[in-house]
């Protein structure tokens, strides 16, 4: 198991991934979603965007039992849906007609409403916010919005500028992706890669890498090989072990498992490299079955050598003398 701070590392940009896209959703719903289709709603709630101009009444050139309402002009305005017979007098309520390709929304309070002649059309008696002069409307089935819940200032404004043209709109939501979503993912990215990448430095087994029960595999098999008289060196990422001066193999941790890799080319009969020089080390119950094949391998191919006098390789341009 990585040490904590590693693993924050990993894991911090993907906990920012999760948060930045449920605030991505949330903005994205909020700004645009009315726009692209006002029938969608989230837990039985929506927006809209309220564009009429409306004045502020004194509640004392009110007579008794009316009621008028404001809402600021280019507000955001979210109604919560509801069924027609729950409607109640002097409910602030929205719905929404279509005008070719254009969609009208418009909050009105409720009087009443009763059933027209064919007895399919409901036809709904309001006033307007600001003014109890009665009007009359006929809501097709599924435009009622709903009853307003509250509305948010300016909000709306900035959803009708960003929606202008959909080249606009559609440029913020990408964009708003692009730094929201792909940000997290590309330090996630990089930091995944940083970590799989090799030390630049011969700085021999990173154990504060290693897992328990590697670190237990990698110091045994490590205090194993020097009680053969071997030497051990720091490689990139890894442990260089040495007969004298010939490399008699790597130790390396990779993909989550030990190995000693033994530097010599196994051949088979069908002349293809043997692999039984790559040692694997997947768990500590194994270590006495490798330590056997490393002494194996050793008897067989590199005994002969611990005595026998390496040459030196000569620098380049060297002339070879002669007797």
């Amino acid at each position: 198991m990585r040490n904590l701070a590693e693993q924050k590392k990993i894991v911090t940009p993907l906990i920012w991934f999760v948060f930045l896209a449920i605030i991505y959703v949330v903005i994205i719903g909020v700004l645009f979603l009315n726009v692209i289709n006002p029938d969608i709603t989230i837990a039985g709630y929506r927006l809209y965007d309220f564009n009429e101009e409306v004045e502020k009444v004194d509640l004392y050139d009110v007579d008794d039992g009316e009621y008028v309402h404001y809402i600021e002009k280019g507000s955001k305005v979210l109604v919560k849906e509801i069924d027609v017979d729950d409607l109640k007098k002097n409910d602030v309520f929205a719905f929404y007609t279509k005008d070719a390709s254009e969609v009208i929304v418009i909050t009105q309070i409720y009087v009443d409403h009763y059933t027209d002649i064919d007895g399919e059309t409901r036809i709904f008696r309001t006033h307007d916010l600001d003014n109890t002069d009665p009007k009359s409307y006929s809501i097709e089935a599924g435009r009622l919005m709903g009853t307003v819940v509250t509305a948010i200032p300016v909000l709306g404004l900035v959803t009708a500028y960003l929606t202008s043209s959909a080249a606009l709109m559609y440029a913020v939501i990408v964009v708003l992706a692009l730094f929201m979503l792909g940000i997290p993912l590309v330090v996630f990215g990089l930091r995944l890669k940083a970590r799989t990448i090799g030390s630049p430095f011969p700085e021999g087994v990173n154990v504060n890498k290693l897992k328990t029960e590697n670190l237990y595999i990698y110091e045994n098999i490590r205090a194993f090989i020097a009680s053969s008289g071997m030497t051990i060196e720091n490689g990139y990422d890894c442990d260089l072990i040495y007969m004298g001066d010939v490399l008699f193999g790597v130790l390396h941790c990779t993909n989550g498992n030990m190995y000693v890799n033994i530097n010599k080319n196994f051949q088979r009969y069908d002349n293809k490299i043997d692999r039984s020089g790559y040692i694997c080390i997947p768990h500590a119950g194994n270590l006495e079955s490798a330590k056997k094949r490393i002494n194996s391998i050793y008897r067989a191919y590199f005994m002969d050598m611990k005595n026998k006098p390496v040459r030196k390789p000569r620098p380049q341009g060297a002339k070879a003398k002669r007797k």
